[in-house]
């Protein structure tokens, strides 16, 4: 009988998705010592990334400066790709709105293509894996399962969609047959992690509580307020550091635990909420 006691402090979505994209479609497994040189002579892992927004952002210089070998995408000197059994990989299109916005992140114009159409990720036969980080419950949803549905891997961060659709992306990963994967590791405290050991370490067990803290805006802002911090002074400062959203709705008013919530409920009960939104927030 296990009851789980979970916590998370605010950290970069950008470096959760980098391993979860690691953790799933990279890395061979470790016991293969003999294949240690393989993953260079793969051909880069090529992905397509719905989304150029803050999060898109980091994901994009974090995954093209770590895996990639973009030196200017992250703003130093490109690193040793291959280490180990890593495998390179690049994001060769992102999918945005407007191309003419400014961006808060170079792209590196020799391996990545800006578009607005996503069909022309979804219908690119070269695209290996499709990263979701524009957010939102309709197109996004539409993406995930036109991807998974041509054989394209998926990462997202998406809460919102996850907590509402999983059964559905569940049914379409199965449709696949073991030619596509969906990890999203990062939408639930991403920083401990808990996806993963909710998927494979407590099979035989059964969980009766999780309990926690599993937003890391709010924590901080507790933690403030606790020492005499006033709310609107606290909040500006977690706005100030990044910690929370300019419309800091979902995470004070209890919409993002709740999505949460609901993703963990169905890990670690077997139980899916059909209407979100019934979960209490106060």
């Amino acid at each position: 009988d296990i009851r789980l006691c979970i916590s998370s402090s605010h950290s970069l979505v950008g470096l959760q998705l980098l391993l979860e994209i690691k953790k799933e479609f990279i890395n061979f497994p470790q016991y293969i010592k003999t294949m240690a040189t393989a993953a260079a002579a793969l051909r880069p892992l090529r992905i397509g990334m719905v989304g150029g927004g803050t999060v898109g952002g980091g994901v994009y210089e974090i995954l093209m400066g770590r895996l990639g070998g973009s030196g200017d995408a992250a703003g130093a000197p490109p690193p040793q790709v291959s280490q180990g059994l890593d495998r390179k990989c690049i994001i060769t299109k992102v999918c945005v709105r407007d191309l003419s916005k400014p961006r808060s992140f170079h792209i590196d114009d020799a391996n990545t293509s800006m578009v607005t159409d996503v069909n022309s990720i979804l219908d690119d036969s070269s695209i290996d894996m499709v990263v979701e980080v524009m957010g939102g419950t309709g197109l996004a949803r539409t993406v995930v399962l036109e991807a998974l549905k041509k054989g394209k891997s998926v990462v997202t961060a998406n809460k919102a969609l996850i907590a509402e659709h999983l059964d559905e992306i569940h049914s379409a990963v199965l449709e696949t047959k073991g030619k596509a994967h969906f990890g999203y590791e990062a939408a639930v405290c991403g920083g401990i992690p808990i996806i993963q050991t909710l998927q494979t370490c407590y099979t035989g067990d059964v969980i009766h509580e999780i309990m926690g803290i599993c937003n890391g805006t709010t924590n901080y802002m507790l933690g403030k307020m606790e020492k005499g911090a006033d709310y609107d002074e606290v909040l500006k400062e977690a706005q100030d550091l990044g910690f929370a959203e300019a419309d800091p709705t979902a995470d004070v008013e209890g919409h993002d635990v709740r999505a949460k919530i609901a993703i963990i409920a169905k890990l670690a009960f077997g139980k899916t909420l059909q209407d979100v939104e019934s979960i209490p927030c106060r």
